[in-house]
């Protein structure tokens, strides 16, 4: 038996100690922060100041946002019993509906009618009326205001910045999800855009003032993404925000209809549970009889693709699955962006895994950024104990610097 309080035993704690520390660190190494962005040469030029002349996108994310790359504060260390990507993803769904401190919010809701008659929720925070800069909030396939992290950011976002007028947050929920009335047969798919482009009008008209900015998560950071492209120079909004943005969707939906773990126990059921109540609720509308929805089939369907080929295929007039995909994907549309963009994601995320991720718009197109991140799961990026949000922290920097 050891005697650790003899020379051999001290030793050897002693290189147990240090074999820990060691490990430890290089762990915290491997949770380093890893931006892309085009060279300062060629990076977007955002203001233009009095001293030094210009300010770029570049310089924005070395001087203004510390989490994203001081070498001190840019890194992403999850909490320790949340150190995987799969991990992560399912601690972040299971709180989905969590209201603590940080995410305890009463939104102000007004309807908006489509031109085709549908109806698009608006939930505001702290109100509707007010002054000062506006952001729109937009969840992921199935999600809506009420989701955590969508209230932790609006939350944050309107304390952060109380002051000289303050924040106002409108998170734009997708057609017939936060119980919205549905009162139009066409769902809201992956790259459908027509909603969130009306919805900016509106709120542009109405606060002619404020600035706007955009922050989708998931499904709704590529709705968000493709809007951005589809705008070009028109764009109206300040700067956006993408969090775990799939711009791929083949790519996405290939992982998400893997059968695993997480997609037959967690995120499918979920996602499924959510979209088949909707259509349930809409069974009292008509159809367009040129859709010719097998309704029997999308009653039935077990996974996202069987909905995704029998309703959103034929609702959007796609030829079949791979048209759709391919013309839902924002990664064709981030060649076109023109406002100060950053995109989060993470390595390790099952659901939109980094192989979609196109690496190298990001250093040839002079406006946008991306970090990416090693341990943070679909939506997770949870640190510290009790495990909060990393994410809230870089983008409030982001858009602060931008919009000041």
């Amino acid at each position: 038996m050891l005697d650790f309080f003899s020379p051999a035993g001290v030793l050897g704690l002693v290189a147990l100690g240090m074999g820990g520390y060691y490990s430890c660190r290089r762990y915290i190494e491997g949770c380093r922060v890893k931006v892309v962005v085009a060279d300062a040469k060629t990076s977007l030029i955002v203001r233009q100041t009095t001293d030094t002349g210009t300010v770029t996108l570049r310089d924005i994310l070395y001087a203004e946002c510390p989490s994203l790359t001081d070498p001190r504060q840019a890194l992403m260390v999850p909490t320790p019993y949340l150190a995987t990507g799969l991990l992560q993803t399912i601690y972040a769904t299971m709180r989905v509906r969590l209201y603590d401190r940080n995410s305890d919010v009463t939104y102000e809701r007004n309807m908006f009618v489509m031109k085709d008659g549908a109806t698009v929720s608006l939930d505001w925070y702290p109100s509707i009326e007010g002054k000062g800069p506006i952001a729109l909030l937009l969840s992921g396939v199935g999600g809506s205001s009420q989701e955590h992290h969508i209230r932790a950011m609006a939350k944050s976002l309107v304390t952060r910045f109380k002051g000289g007028g303050g924040f106002r947050v409108v998170v734009v929920n997708h057609r017939g999800t936060a119980r919205t009335p549905i009162t139009s047969p066409r769902p809201y798919d992956s790259g459908f855009t027509d909603d969130l482009r009306t919805v900016v009008g509106h709120v542009r008209a109405a606060n002619a003032d404020s600035k706007l900015i955009g922050i989708g998560f998931s499904m709704g950071a590529n709705v968000l993404t493709k809007y951005i492209g589809e705008e070009g120079a028109s764009c109206t909004l300040a700067c956006a925000v993408a969090v775990c943005c799939p711009f791929d969707i083949r790519v996405s939906s290939s992982a998400i209809n893997q059968s695993n773990l997480l997609n037959n126990y967690v995120f499918q059921p979920a996602v499924m549970r959510t979209l088949l109540r909707a259509i349930k609720r809409a069974e009292h509308l008509t159809t367009d009889p040129s859709w010719d929805l097998d309704m029997t089939r999308i009653s039935r369907a077990k996974r996202l693709w069987e909905l995704e080929e029998e309703l959103l295929v034929k609702t959007s007039g796609y030829r079949d699955l791979d048209e759709y995909y391919e013309r839902s994907g924002s990664v064709s549309y981030v060649d076109n962006i023109s406002i100060p963009f950053l995109a989060i994601n993470s390595l390790d995320d099952r659901i939109t895994p980094p192989q979609g991720i196109p690496l190298a718009k990001f250093t040839a197109n002079p406006s946008i950024a991306l970090a990416l991140v090693p341990h943070g799961g679909h939506l997770g990026f949870l640190t510290g104990f009790p495990p909060r949000i990393w994410f809230i922290r870089p983008i409030e920097q982001f858009v602060e610097a931008i919009i000041r």
